[in-house]
């Protein structure tokens, strides 16, 4: 029994009140026991800089750890930081990421898994060197849609496009292709040509 108790009294912490001297490679501590040398607790998600007050905890096995960040010497950005993989999970309930100005997210790879997505912006931007989707069925109500690219190709079994009032087309050249039966039909139909009109088949039936 008193080896227990001798076991309990080595082992427990002081705790001290410390400011940082040091945070390069290694983090130094300024305390009423010196400087020490000290590591930061995984509970402290708060990277410690030069000059902020900090809770440390020093056992008489030589052990100094960081628990928490009090305050900070300057207004600079708060940085959470931990080692190896990390998973933030909210249980029977929702989470929530809320900042006044701006959200950056910066990853080498980055997913996104659910079963329903709602996105409103005033304003949407994507720079991509590829873009793929591969998606069941796609719904698009837009007021105005401008497309430009250098090529644009699409591929389709059935293609339908419904158009209300006007279309115009315009290019350089065009070619249509059609494998079987091409039909146009309208109340009036009006071909110019400043130069060559050449209908060729081996049946014309015109009226």
């Amino acid at each position: 029994m008193n080896n227990l108790v001798k076991k309990h009294e080595a082992a427990t912490p002081q705790l001290e009140y410390g400011r940082v001297i040091l945070a390069d490679g290694g983090v130094v501590v300024e305390t009423s026991l010196g400087e020490l040398e000290a590591q930061k607790a995984v509970s402290c998600l708060v990277c410690p800089e030069v000059g902020d007050s900090v809770l440390v905890s020093v056992d008489k096995q030589g052990g100094v750890w960081i628990l928490s960040v009090l305050s900070r010497a300057a207004e600079t950005v708060t940085s959470l930081e931990v080692d190896g993989d990390v998973a933030l999970r909210s249980k029977n309930g929702s989470l929530s990421i809320v900042a006044d100005n701006e959200l950056n997210c910066i990853s080498d790879k980055a997913a996104l898994h659910s079963n329903e997505v709602e996105i409103s912006a005033g304003r949407v931007s994507l720079t991509s060197r590829l873009f793929s989707s591969n998606v069941e069925r796609v719904k698009k109500v837009a007021g105005t849609v401008d497309e430009v690219s250098r090529e644009f190709t699409r591929r389709a079994v059935n293609y339908f496009r419904f158009t209300r009032e006007h279309e115009d087309c315009q290019a350089e050249s065009r070619r249509q292709l059609v494998d079987e039966t091409l039909t146009v039909q309208s109340k009036n139909t009006m071909i110019v040509s400043e130069e060559h009109v050449k209908i060729d088949g081996e049946l014309i039936h015109m009226g």
